[in-house]
């Protein structure tokens, strides 16, 4: 299992352009650790508001969009995790000064390799990840141990969420996602991705995607596989891969401990 990531002192929030930064979310979903993932390497304080999903009764204000991660900074609202990691790369100043490092503030080379492997992430790898998470019914129950915890919901509601959230994401990873995407063995596809990151993405030339700073590629994968490091799949994922072990924990170590408002680890 991943050990803890050491301790990081949120950026003051009077020092970014922004006064109030809030990310509603599911805990587990990939694409709002996404998300987590660049706050915490930013050190943007923010507020996590756990979505329940089945009334999305915190999303109210939230009219035509009703899907998370959403991320309210200010009076701005901004939707899907690619374009909210986008946005905070063109406000937040660290953001902006790394992307300038990394050659990822003009057109070339470094670009275009971040934008393939942003659109590998959200096209592949999160599809290949999830059926891993509920490969069975077991798991799919684990997953959901987290609505038992976190987010503002009565003992019934956690165990409708609990029951029907487990039921129905198993179903979907198996009837619908894995024929989609081809997948027989999720656990063969997870590891021949981690591979196919590693080799391809990351190299043997430099610590990361981005060269010798994480790119949002990085960001993207470190996040979804965050989003499952108490789960079999991630345990099974490092024994499996070794480089990937070797590359998470250089991006754990970068990252570093959440910057969420109420100190709970992500």
């Amino acid at each position: 299992a991943a050990e803890p990531a050491r301790a990081k002192e949120a950026v003051p929030i009077a020092s970014l352009p922004f006064q109030k930064v809030t990310l509603y979310q599911y805990d587990v979903c990939p694409f709002c650790n996404k998300v987590k993932a660049m706050l915490d390497f930013h050190g943007v304080p923010y507020d996590v508001v756990e979505v329940n999903p089945l009334t999305k009764s915190e999303m109210k204000f939230s009219k035509e969009y009703r899907k998370v991660p959403v991320l309210v900074v200010d009076d701005t609202q901004i939707n899907n995790s690619g374009d909210i990691m986008r946005w905070l790369e063109d406000n937040v100043p660290s953001a902006i000064s790394l992307r300038k490092r990394n050659g990822t503030s003009r057109d070339g080379a470094a670009k275009e390799k971040e934008a393939k492997w942003m659109r590998w992430v959200d096209d592949r790898f999160v599809h290949v990840v999830t059926p891993n998470i509920y490969r069975t019914w077991q798991e799919a129950f684990n997953s959901f141990d987290y609505i038992t915890e976190r987010g503002n919901f009565n003992f019934f509601e956690r165990q409708a969420v609990r029951v029907s959230g487990a039921v129905s994401m198993y179903l979907i990873a198996h009837n619908v996602l894995k024929k989609r995407h081809g997948i027989e063995d999720e656990r063969l596809e997870l590891y021949k991705d981690l591979e196919t990151w590693t080799t391809e993405a990351v190299g043997d030339k430099a610590p990361f995607c981005g060269g010798n700073n994480p790119n949002l590629a990085d960001l993207a994968v470190f996040g979804v596989m965050r989003a499952v490091k108490t789960f079999e799949t991630f345990d099974d994922a490092m024994r499996a891969s070794p480089r990937t072990q070797a590359w998470y924990k250089r991006m754990e170590k970068e990252v570093g401990a959440a910057s969420r408002s109420d100190g709970i680890e992500n």
